[in-house]
């Protein structure tokens, strides 16, 4: 029998992740077997060990790869020379943009379910803890904003209070906007909350403008 070509090869460990967390957050962590998981991949349920030794492998290689460990990768390089060259205005805003963008796929509205009702749960088996998870984001991106301002490129900021006023709003529409797995997010409307929220942002973090010099009396 001939090999399969590569583009008709299965990235069967892909799938699994994929097929996995979709059951999760639709039947949660704990409901949701193995066996289940072999039936929504399309393999033997023994297959499934040969990429993962247990349904906690799962999970951990899932939480990684996406939510906050997906932020904190994004967060990654010479951000400093990536600011300069970008501009801080306009590095905010793709910043931003890219978070929302991350936040709308598949994948990660899946995720948040899943985060969502089985949080407490997970991390009292270990697997899991968001709260911890979610300030090593915030203490990367008050990093990001502690480098702005001593550049002079933002005004000087309290960096974590910064990054509260930077992400909450941008949690606020994850919620409107994608938080129902049911509904088709109106991607439109989702913008342009955004758009008006990076706008109204900058405004409270862009560098005072030097005082004008007054021209003496004669």
């Amino acid at each position: 029998m001939a090999r399969p070509k590569k583009d008709d090869t299965r990235d069967t460990r892909r799938d699994i992740l994929d097929r996995s967390l979709e059951l999760f957050a639709t039947h949660g962590f704990t409901g949701s077997s193995m066996r289940d998981i072999a039936r929504a991949v399309g393999v033997r349920e023994s297959a499934l060990y040969h990429h993962f030794p247990n349904k906690n492998a799962i999970l951990t290689t899932v939480l990684g790869e996406s939510g906050p460990g997906a932020l904190n990768a994004m967060m990654t390089g010479d951000l400093v020379r990536i600011i300069e060259a970008m501009g801080p205005q306009q590095f905010l805003r793709t910043m931003g943009e890219a978070v929302v963008a991350l936040w709308a796929t598949e994948r990660e509205r899946h995720l948040m379910r899943l985060i969502m009702a089985e949080s407490p749960r997970l991390k009292q088996a270990g697997l899991f803890d968001v709260q911890k998870q979610i300030q090593s984001v915030r203490a990367r991106i008050g990093e990001v904003f502690t480098k702005l301002a001593e550049r002079g490129l933002i005004r000087q900021v309290d960096p974590d209070a910064a990054v509260l006023r930077f992400m909450g709003p941008m949690l606020l529409i994850r919620v409107i906007h994608l938080a129902d797995l049911n509904v088709t997010p109106d991607m439109a409307a989702l913008r342009d909350d955004l758009s008006r929220h990076l706008d109204s942002f900058w405004l409270t973090v862009r560098p005072e403008a030097p005082p004008s010099g007054r021209r003496r009396r004669a």
